[in-house]
């Protein structure tokens, strides 16, 4: 068989299993898989697969190869009140694909009264310009006018919509348990809930109360410019009480929910809870930052930096969060990379509560995580592509990627062990003049990256193609499983 590219003598790594092999690609595709022969005696790899003649050879020799990383929540080119995050749709997939990552899940925003389809078009032109793969989630918030001081709520127009822009692809749904103007209530929580349900869809979920958390934010009078605030007025318990709701109105509904960012060990426990009852439809995301950074950051003077929702927790949680992970009551990494300037988190530096939440960390996942997880004992090189790679692919519905096997993408990475990269603003490539992870160094980088057939990084060296990434139409497969209550 010809090939178009062929990746030889490397460590394969799955969520299952780690051998050597040999891949061939053919029209974008994985074609082929075999086992590796021993290098020669200058170290090469021999590549075992027949006819090796192609057009492009990859030595990964000392190197693991693993499929493409999926990052299932990023905020790219999202308006804000203080601009658009930093990265738009170009230099943010690019720095994704830097790092290893070859497919990313964005969302749509919608404006009360837009139809949702529309606000998917408007959505699909701005991410012309992404150079890996994507998908969206459809963001659901409330919008009705309030009427006689009844705060708005998700019309039943809205709700209904919800099968058109599943049919166009959008197979999750993002729903606000905080943030004014976002935040829903808890019988439009139950209302879009079954509507999802029915849908055989999904919802993604950020779980804070949110009308606690005003209150106590409205509380703080002394030094408001001091960022450790925002972390203690979103205590711990605000968000396990806030997943508790979720998981609730998920089971009653038979929903299929993800519950993003969780950085405290509580709320995780109501995931894993869920889980030991039998259901297999609540699923948990947490984040780099919550496995690599504790709220001591949001203590410095330049704390508003690091300001995020939930923010970031004590060590303690942080040893929980790999703990979750590696005992699969957390299911994916996401990065939530939502990138601002200095300039743009400077509207904190005299009130906490005007730094816009988020921190970047769509290049740096596959790194840290490699770092700190797999290095230091805290999860397996399974587990490790498991979370960032193929965990992803399934449970937000991307067929065809996620794992290394003939018919599926050809999205793989060469990830070198000895590489070394310091997470410095100037090493990386997201559109932003400070990095989160400033001092830190991985031992282990992403070399060559593949997205559907084409080297798109080379030697840690971007050389794809503008504009080359697809939108993915995502849906669900099976029969739903909607409860009457």
């Amino acid at each position: 068989m010809q090939f178009d590219l062929i990746v030889t003598g490397g460590t394969v790594v799955t969520a299952d299993a780690t051998f050597p092999a040999d891949i061939g690609v053919r029209d974008g595709k994985i074609a082929a898989l075999m086992p590796s022969w021993p290098s020669d005696e200058a170290g090469h790899a021999q590549s075992s697969i027949v006819n090796r003649q192609s057009s492009i050879v990859i030595d990964a020799s000392g190197c693991y190869v693993l499929p493409g990383a999926i990052d299932g929540h990023a905020h790219l080119q999202m308006p804000t009140g203080v601009g658009y995050t930093a990265d738009d749709w170009a230099t943010g997939t690019r720095a994704a694909a830097l790092g290893g990552t070859t497919c990313v899940i964005d969302f749509v925003e919608t404006e009360p009264g837009e139809r949702l389809t529309d606000a998917l078009t408007k959505r699909l032109d701005e991410a012309r310009a992404a150079v890996i793969d994507f998908g969206l989630h459809m963001t659901i918030q409330p919008d009705e006018h309030p009427i006689a001081g009844i705060p708005r709520r998700v019309s039943a127009r809205r709700v209904a919509e919800m099968r058109e822009a599943y049919q166009a692809g959008c197979a999750s749904f993002k729903l606000y348990m905080a943030y004014p103007g976002f935040q829903v209530s808890d019988g439009d929580l139950l209302r879009v809930l079954r509507a999802v349900a029915e849908l055989n869809a999904m919802a993604c979920i950020h779980a804070e109360n949110g009308d606690v958390v005003e209150v106590l934010r409205d509380a703080v009078v002394d030094h408001p410019e001091r960022a450790i605030h925002h972390a203690r007025t979103r205590p711990p318990a605000n968000e396990h009480e806030a997943v508790t709701r979720a998981v609730l109105c998920a089971e009653l509904s038979g929903a299929r929910i993800m519950i993003f960012h969780i950085g405290c060990e509580a709320a995780a426990r109501v995931v894993a809870d869920a889980k030991l009852r039998g259901n297999d439809r609540v699923y948990g995301e947490t984040c780099p930052h919550y496995l690599t950074l504790t709220e001591d950051a949001l203590a410095r003077e330049d704390g508003r930096l690091w300001v995020c929702a939930p923010p970031l927790r004590p060590q303690a949680d942080q040893d929980a969060m790999w703990r979750m992970l590696a005992s699969r009551a957390l299911d994916v990494v996401g990065t939530d990379h939502c990138p601002f300037t200095r300039t743009q988190k400077d509207a904190g530096a005299v009130d906490f509560r005007r730094a816009p939440g988020g921190v970047p960390g769509i290049e740096t996942r596959l790194g840290l995580l490699h770092e700190f997880g797999v290095r230091r004992g805290r999860i397996t090189l399974n587990d490790w592509v498991r979370v960032c790679c193929s965990r992803p692919a399934e449970v937000y519905g991307l067929a065809g990627k996620g794992r290394i096997a003939v018919s599926y993408d050809a999205d793989l990475v060469v990830f070198d062990p000895t590489l070394r990269k310091t997470l410095t603003a100037g090493e990386l490539h997201s559109d932003i003049d400070w990095s989160a992870y400033e001092g830190m160094t991985c031992a282990g980088w992403a070399r060559d990256v593949i997205a559907r057939g084409d080297v798109i990084v080379r030697d840690q060296r971007w050389i794809g193609r503008p504009g080359r990434g697809q939108f993915i139409r995502r849906a669900f497969f099976g029969e739903t499983r909607p409860v009457d209550v």
